[in-house]
């Protein structure tokens, strides 16, 4: 893992990137996580959204999942991705 997000989560001890891969691995049920993926499209993420609270966006994501039906089919990552963009506008718009 590279030292790029290395700011440490204080209840966790990890970086954050640490913070969201476990949080996918051992806390988001449903996610089909990925070793191979995931580490690389997190550390994406982080650099693009660096105003954001990525750990807690991925929480209030999980809830949301969570009150889907559950047989609305969900590209995860995608819907992540436009789920931080969202946050980020809405951030945004509440600046001015």
């Amino acid at each position: 893992m590279d030292q790029e997000n290395v700011e440490v989560i204080p209840s966790y001890g990890q970086s954050l990137l640490e913070g969201v891969l476990n949080y996918l691995k051992y806390d988001f049920e449903l996610y089909p996580y990925s070793e191979e993926r995931d580490p690389r499209y997190y550390r994406q993420l982080l650099k693009d959204f660096d105003d954001l609270d990525l750990l807690e966006e991925l929480k209030q994501y999980h809830a949301w999942v969570l009150d889907q039906p559950e047989e609305k089919k969900i590209s995860y990552r995608s819907r992540f991705r436009s789920w931080l963009k969202t946050a980020k506008d809405f951030k945004r718009r509440s600046y001015f």
